[in-house]
């Protein structure tokens, strides 16, 4: 099994060890963070992921661009330095009765901020780690892509034990030993690998670089049907998720469900689960249509969402978010794998253009859910992101196959 088979390699393996670890200790803070806000503020919890989103937005671009000219490694073992001392200032704030609605707000604009520079550095050192090997490269593009997904299914199922003896406020806690742990881990993989690309041109420096460099890997996606595809798709699947898994189902919870952050874990963890099988089944797999396989992945989330929206009990809401979760990894790893077949100063690039595309959509999305689930139905304006995915999903699937079908014709026709 390809999986196994990169797992064998042992600085890989300390890196998924080290990676899952921090990712359940980001569950940990994300459903602390958003618990907390709602709790307190209701529905305008969505302004304290909305600033995550913004910082996304504002340095994602230019992270992933640095991410391309500095030492990978030794950049991303600063983020999470950073990172640990900044969520580390929340519990210690909460316990001295300090703790405020605008320090979650900060927080998390400065984590997402930081995490600008580690998602693209982090990505782009797959390629280098898997010694250029195709094979390999898809199965630890799978191996990376469980890290989040594992942790989605253990880390919120982990928040409904560990509340039970300790105040909510150490899980931010829990979250900042996870960075150290990652950073640690980072460090011990040492200065073998190629950690900072070579490239032949000399960079321009300043904000005229930036630009270039940032309208170079534009240039480059709109030229290619794939990654365009996938950034459009990518982007709208954020947006569904903010608004109906982010705010939609802690509100959905409260509502309806039974009041319970347990419960809020169980359904966050049922996502979780079905993250992880499907990824298992999709990293194994040698996918030929990739962009077809991006659109029905997103179909599935949405068709799983709708159903989530309309679940009268919490069974039929685990059954619901088991069903979505199949359609992650059937779009992120075709996604990433065509992102890697870039030139290698290109990849952190293209990396943080998406994830800066894919935030401004996910921020749109918190902020237009402020207003929605204070006008309408929690249950229906779950439905209404539901419905807009599965929708363009649809239409993309089809243009897919008109593609293929029109090709097919045209080549039939010279090769008579």
């Amino acid at each position: 099994m390809p999986l196994l088979k990169a797992l064998r390699l042992p600085h890989i393996a300390l890196l998924l060890v080290s990676q899952v670890l921090s990712a359940i200790g980001d569950y940990f803070y994300s459903i602390a963070v958003i618990w907390i806000a709602v709790k307190t503020s209701g529905s305008a919890a969505g302004l304290v992921a909305a600033a995550e989103g913004a910082a996304a937005f504002c340095f994602g671009l230019p992270g992933g661009i640095y991410a391309d000219r500095w030492n990978r490694r030794i950049t991303m073992i600063v983020v999470d330095l950073t990172r640990a001392v900044m969520v580390l200032t929340l519990p210690i704030l909460a316990l001295n009765g300090l703790l405020q609605f605008w320090h979650l707000v900060a927080v998390s604009f400065i984590i997402g901020a930081v995490g600008s520079l580690f998602d693209p550095a982090l990505q782009a050192s797959l390629s280098a780690l898997s010694e250029n090997d195709q094979g390999a490269l898809q199965a630890t593009n799978a191996l990376m892509d469980i890290t989040r997904r594992l942790a989605r299914a253990l880390g919120p199922t982990l928040v409904g034990l560990l509340v039970v003896f300790l105040p909510l406020e150490h899980l931010f806690t829990l979250d900042a030993v996870s960075f150290g742990v990652s950073a640690l881990a980072l460090l011990a993989l040492g200065s073998r690998f190629a950690w900072k690309p070579v490239r032949a041109e000399r960079q321009i420096r300043g904000v005229r670089g930036l630009l270039a460099e940032a309208g170079e890997s534009l240039g480059g996606v709109m030229k290619s049907p794939g990654l365009r595809a996938a950034l459009i798709s990518s982007s709208l699947s954020s947006f569904t998720w903010s608004v109906t898994f982010i705010i939609g189902v802690p509100l959905l919870v409260a509502r309806s469900l039974g009041n319970a952050i347990g419960l809020y874990g169980l359904i966050i963890g049922a996502y979780g689960v079905g993250n992880v099988l499907s990824n298992l089944i999709v990293g194994s797999l040698q996918i030929k249509r990739r962009v077809f396989t991006i659109y029905l992945g997103r179909l599935i989330i949405g068709l799983g969402f709708l159903f989530l929206a309309f679940a009268s009990n919490v069974p039929m809401a685990l059954l619901a978010s088991f069903l979505a979760s199949f359609g992650g990894p059937m779009g992120d790893i075709p996604e990433k794998m065509m992102i890697q077949e870039l030139p290698a100063y290109q990849i952190g690039k293209v990396f943080g253009m998406f994830s800066t595309f894919e935030y401004v959509l996910y921020s749109l999305g918190l902020l237009v859910a402020v207003p929605l689930f204070a006008l309408v139905n929690v249950r229906l304006g779950m439905a209404a992101g539901a419905l807009l995915l599965l929708l363009v999903s649809l239409a993309g699937l089809a243009y897919t196959e008109i593609r293929a079908y029109v090709e097919r014709s045209l080549q039939a026709k010279r090769s008579t």
